[in-house]
């Protein structure tokens, strides 16, 4: 379980910049860079649509399917805390984990 950043104020799911989201789920299946995962929990903020949740949670359980991603343990993150970034998105894809960083080294 994490603590969850979120920059993606526009998300139903976010409240003070924290996650009320019970569980998150993070795509990103081969990715080799943060910007190739996304927030599959993610929505969209509607007018008139709020999260009944009054505070972010203080530790979410994190689905990751970024299987090349160090923090990755049998499909759940493992890191203490995540970064999630998408400001002004409209679909998960528009999201990313900024926390991500590949097992793999790439050399130029």
């Amino acid at each position: 379980m994490a603590q969850i950043k979120c920059t993606v104020t526009n998300c139903y799911y976010n409240k003070s910049l924290g996650c009320t989201a019970s569980t998150l789920s993070v795509n990103g299946r081969n990715a080799d860079e943060s910007r190739s995962t996304s927030c599959h929990t993610f929505i969209e903020q509607k007018p008139g649509l709020r999260s009944s949740v009054d505070e972010p949670k203080s530790s979410t359980d994190i689905m990751c399917a970024a299987d090349r991603c160090v923090y990755n343990e049998s499909e759940r993150c493992e890191a203490n805390n995540i970064i999630v970034n998408g400001k002004n998105a409209s679909v998960p894809e528009e999201t990313c984990c900024s926390t991500f960083k590949s097992q793999y080294v790439l050399y130029d």
